[in-house]
């Protein structure tokens, strides 16, 4: 948990900086912008989550990118989930994009963890039930 603590944050970090920084300083809406910082953000996330999180190492390539799938699946229902949340805090609510930004950035840091552990890199039992 510790580790996916320090990677989660620095996904979040990636992710909440890079939507700053299109959404204030070019003309990129709000909707693009994030997607943009998802796709930093995922990237950086997959190859953290899977080295250093969960420790997943397969022999076969079917085997990674069966897992791969599943990292980018859920994390796109989690962008889904992001963009809905920032479209209603902006648009409907009229509140300031970085404020929404970060709070939908914890929902979806939370929903990625979930996600991550319990449906893309499950830990195999052994034969003796570890």
């Amino acid at each position: 948990m510790t580790n996916y603590v320090i990677f989660g944050v620095s996904a979040f970090i990636i992710s909440f900086l890079v939507f700053a920084l299109l959404e204030q300083l070019t003309s990129l809406d709000w909707a693009t912008a994030n997607i943009i910082a998802w796709i930093a953000a995922t990237i950086f996330g997959y190859y953290t989550n899977r080295s250093y999180v969960f420790h997943s190492h397969h022999e076969k390539f079917i085997a990674e990118a069966i897992e791969m799938a599943r990292f980018f699946l859920g994390r796109g229902f989690t962008l889904i989930a992001e963009q809905l949340i920032l479209w209603i805090g902006i648009r409907l609510l009229g509140i300031y994009a970085l404020v929404v930004k970060l709070l939908a950035q914890i929902i979806v840091t939370i929903l990625n963890y979930i996600i991550s552990k319990f449906l893309v890199f499950k830990q195999k039992e052994t034969k003796n039930g570890k």
